[in-house]
């Protein structure tokens, strides 16, 4: 852990030194968090091939603690974000959240199902006439690409078993999200150039991030304590922990009551299923369906630890400017662990189908991002969000947060909240959900791929005409 926050801190440094020395990452408003995460991925790379055993091994156990830290910090930043003050925040939760949120997961779906269907059509049109896979290879852009490594380890015992009977599907999937996840950030930054240049960041996301541009400079965080009795950032640092706390303790009730629901219904684990089966079963339980990922529920610890400090008339002692800048602190530090623990050693067997799936995939999420988040989205903070939604789709939240640290480095904008929101909505049915797992096993292998490519299509149509009436609506 030392050598790792050591690590960290080097990196950050020398992210900082080139960013601001080289003048082509000022101008693609690359922040020096994002050149940090890259020298320190280039540096694990090298290392790890010519560092000698003893400096491999170090390097690769300083490797494997960063790739845990992005999930703790993105519940920080959940939970900071909650605990702000509504009037630090330019969308506070109103009559039209709901409307917003409904959109967003809307979104989520027509991304996520979108990539199972040009991985079916991918399949049926061009990989089949010349490759003898599987019907279920087409899910390989949905597992890498949105379900990332955890979604392709669990899919690898389904594509493995004699249902689908896709034996390298473990190694596919394991190297379709790695490559996502370097796509995501690299693409990502070029979008968002291509929307700078189009005029579609507004001055309230961009501004900051704009390196010729002037900043007042403001302080970090004001006394609402006398420093007598305790520091007054250590009290901000006590509001965000008790936060996290307080959502890992709602995490653990919900998942200790969805454990009894399954043992009630003999359903999960000891259901007697094995192998696909039995990851089917698992998927299915409710102590899965209820496994939210924990920054739902600190961002629900920090909304209930505002509230109770307002309900005991106290909410003067939380200091919105302090709990943003540790959020941020929390941002920069994920970014830097997220891109360096990226794993870029997979094997490349069946490169060729992989290859096409990899290109339909990228076109596909760039048309999402591009095109279709215009249309669904609210048009208020439009690209914010539908940045996350793009880190989502190619790799992971953390990905997002890579993005959005860059157009929207303070999050000003209400896209993380929203995004935050709407994830119930999604994430327990696709993107390494109940369908994602059911769909190998119960539909693709046993009909011709003609019938769940078609249908999937005409699902995701009618989702995007449904999001454009009500873009159209209310804008």
């Amino acid at each position: 852990m030392s050598l790792a926050i050591l690590a960290v801190a080097i990196l950050l440094l020398i992210g900082v030194v080139l960013r601001q020395s080289i003048v082509a990452l000022r101008v693609l408003f690359i922040p020096g968090s994002v050149v940090a995460g890259f020298v320190g991925l280039l540096t694990v790379t090298l290392l790890g091939r010519w560092g000698g055993e003893a400096v491999a091994a170090q390097t690769a156990e300083v490797n494997a603690t960063l790739a845990g830290w992005p999930g703790p910090l993105i519940a920080v930043v959940f939970a900071a974000m909650m605990l702000q003050q509504s009037g630090g925040s330019p969308r506070p939760h109103d009559d039209s959240t709901a409307r917003r949120v409904g959109r967003q997961g809307l979104m989520v779906w027509i991304i996520v199902l979108g990539e199972t269907m040009v991985g079916l059509w991918a399949t049926w049109w061009l990989i089949q006439p010349l490759y003898d896979v599987p019907n279920s290879f087409g899910m390989l852009i949905e597992t890498g690409f949105a379900g990332g490594h955890g979604t392709a380890a669990a899919m690898g015992q389904v594509f493995s078993s004699p249902q689908v009977g896709l034996e390298a599907g473990l190694d596919l999937g394991l190297l379709m999200a790695t490559c996502g996840l370097v796509y995501g950030v690299v693409s990502g930054i070029v979008w968002i150039n291509v929307a700078a240049r189009l005029g579609w960041l507004h001055d309230d996301s961009a501004g900051a991030s704009s390196s010729g541009a002037a900043q007042e400079k403001k302080p970090i965080g004001f006394q609402t304590t006398s420093s007598d009795a305790i520091d007054p950032l250590l009290l901000q640092v006590v509001w965000v922990a008790l936060a996290v706390g307080v959502g890992m303790l709602m995490q653990t009730v919900v998942l200790g009551v969805a454990g009894r629901i399954d043992i009630a219904l003999g359903a999960g684990a000891g259901s007697g299923a094995v192998g696909a089966d039995a990851e089917l079963s698992k998927r299915m339980a409710a102590s899965n369906v209820m496994d939210f990922p924990l920054f739902i529920y600190t961002m629900f610890g920090g909304w209930l630890v505002r509230r109770v400090l307002r309900g005991l008339g106290q909410s003067h002692r939380v200091d919105s400017a302090t709990i943003e800048r540790l959020s941020s602190t929390a941002m920069e530090v994920l970014v830097v662990a997220a891109i360096t623990s990226l794993k870029l050693s997979a094997v490349a067997a069946l490169i060729g189908p992989f290859s096409i799936l990899f290109v339909c995939g990228a076109i596909w999420t760039a048309i999402c991002l591009m095109v279709l988040s215009r249309w669904v989205l609210p048009g208020e903070h439009w690209f914010p969000l539908a940045l996350i939604n793009y880190g989502m789709s190619t790799g992971t939240t953390a990905t997002g947060f890579v993005l959005l640290r860059v157009v929207d480095p303070e999050l000003k904008t209400g896209a993380a909240s929203d995004y935050a929101l709407a994830a119930p909505l999604s994430a327990p049915f696709i993107g390494g959900g109940i369908l994602t797992i059911a769909l190998p096993l119960v539909l693709l292998e046993r009909v011709s791929i003609a019938w769940p490519a078609l249908v999937i299509a005409a699902v995701v149509l009618v989702l995007v005409l449904v999001g454009r009436q009500l873009g159209r609506v209310k804008r």
